[in-house]
């Protein structure tokens, strides 16, 4: 008798254990890391947080945040169908890189190397321009994931850029698409 019953205990205590440990699965994706909220769109194809203080801009019509009215560093994500022509990351950004001079004369490549976005080969682009006579930096990281273009933008003044990096690096990091 007190063997049976130490057996049925032992199974409720491991369904119980099991159904905690399947009912915790792939919410942890859903749910915005400590310190930050989610700023991106149901409707939208991916996970995009930001630190809780960041500012949500819903006004320029993509996933966008700021850091504050006297700060105006800001992040924005947006996403969009290829038309078949662009194929990878270079033909992208050779396709665009032209309209971007265009708008930005004086633009300045710090840097560009490969990278990844939630596991997905991207590019990461760096560079400076002038707007208004005010010196900007500039990081975009961009993938391509099932015909479809993601770009990733971190623009700042030149003398703010560094002082919120380490928030962009947490958000690219996590930064997920929807399974």
């Amino acid at each position: 008798m007190i063997q049976a019953r130490t057996r049925i205990l032992s199974l409720l205590t491991a369904l119980v254990i099991l159904t905690c440990s399947l009912v915790s699965c792939g919410t942890s994706s859903d749910t915005a890391p400590m310190g930050f909220k989610e700023i991106s769109d149901p409707e939208v194809t991916y996970h995009l947080y930001v630190p809780d203080e960041w500012i949500t801009d819903v006004s320029t019509g993509m996933t966008s945040a700021y850091y504050d009215g006297r700060d105006p560093s800001n992040i924005s994500m947006t996403a969009f169908e290829l038309d078949g022509t662009v194929t990878s990351v270079a033909d992208y950004w050779a396709l665009y890189e032209a309209d971007f001079k265009a708008i930005f004369p004086d633009m300045e490549y710090v840097d560009a190397v490969e990278c990844t976005l939630d596991d997905v080969a991207a590019m990461q682009y760096i560079y400076t321009a002038t707007m208004s006579d005010i010196q900007y930096k500039f990081m975009q990281v961009i993938a391509l994931r099932q015909g479809q273009v993601y770009i990733f933008t971190y623009t700042a003044t030149a003398e703010k850029y560094d002082t919120h990096i380490e928030d962009v690096i947490a958000i690219l990091d996590y930064f997920s698409f929807k399974k």
